[in-house]
């Protein structure tokens, strides 16, 4: 069957809906005549009749019957994506909707932020912090523009643009310092203990990394952000791994802070967006500064 031309399915939709032709003519600023022609047209395309015809009125056969039924269902489903593009269209307008990573948008995202806010005072940015799995399900649903964080592996319906290496650092208090200029895991785990829980994605590079090398890891504490960890371990309690990224420009000065000793001790931080997605001018100009920034700095 060759394509069928979509004003010939509209035509079809409003002879069927009023039942005349005449009508659907005055509903679509047609004459009768052009009406009734695209329907001949439209049946002879499909190769069956779809109404019959009285000089009063038409009526659908029960092939018409079931196309408009069909082509119902469809325009509906149309209509739907088009009233939720258009909801996403007005959500966008003027303002950008971004997830970041916690322990970045707690050390990082609020100096990027307030030059943004300087260069585009008119911008309105919206930032939810939530780890990258939840992201994910955010950029599927248009719902944010980019995520800000760490690299998840298997990304098919998402690009991530790597910004800069993140290094895991043991974060100890000067009275368990042993000037140590690198610390390897075995080390570390001597000491009282201060991790993430197994929630965040630090955990899960830490945790991979004391099984490949045997070690067994004495948590005293667990707590849901890295500044929490860096604050606990500098009222002394223990020793933090966290990742670099996490320590502002002012960290304690009661801590040292230490690379770990391990060539896979690292992650890639960078920018997830979904495939395909078009982003807003406000947006770009938001990735670029959050690129320059990373990079200066790291």
């Amino acid at each position: 069957m060759p394509s069928i031309n979509l004003k010939l399915l509209q035509t079809f939709l409003l002879a069927a809906e009023f039942g005349s032709f005449r009508k659907a003519a005055e509903e679509s600023n047609r004459s009768p005549s052009a009406v009734s022609m695209q329907i001949r047209d439209l049946e002879e395309q499909i190769g069956i009749s779809l109404f019959t015809r009285t000089p009063q009125r038409v009526n659908l056969t029960t092939e018409g019957q079931a196309l408009f039924e069909e082509i119902g269902r469809a325009m509906a489903d149309v209509q739907s994506s088009l009233d939720k593009l258009t909801e996403i269209a007005a959500r966008r307008k003027g303002k950008i909707q971004i997830a970041c990573a916690p322990t970045l948008a707690a050390s990082r995202l609020g100096d990027i932020l307030s030059t943004f806010k300087l260069r585009y005072p008119r911008s309105v940015v919206e930032v939810q912090e939530t780890p990258p799995q939840a992201a994910l399900v955010m950029l599927q649903q248009q719902e944010v523009e980019f995520y800000i964080g760490p690299e998840v592996p298997n990304l098919a319906e998402f690009q991530f643009e790597s910004i800069i290496d993140d290094p895991l650092v043991a974060c100890i208090p000067e009275e368990l310092y042993n000037g140590e200029k690198r610390i390897k895991l075995a080390t570390v785990a001597q000491f009282p203990l201060i991790m993430l829980n197994r929630k965040t994605a630090v955990r899960g590079l830490v945790d991979r990394l004391t099984q490949e090398e045997g070690i067994e890891l004495k948590v005293q504490y667990e707590v849901e952000t890295a500044q929490t960890a860096v604050a606990l371990a500098s009222s002394g309690l223990g020793v933090s791994i966290v990742p670099g990224i996490a320590l502002g420009s002012n960290v304690d000065k009661r801590l040292r802070i230490v690379p770990i000793d391990n060539p896979n001790a690292h992650r890639s931080v960078g920018i997830i967006t979904a495939r395909g997605y078009v982003q807003q001018r406000y947006a770009e100009q938001l990735i670029s500064l959050i690129r320059t920034n990373l990079r200066g700095e790291g």
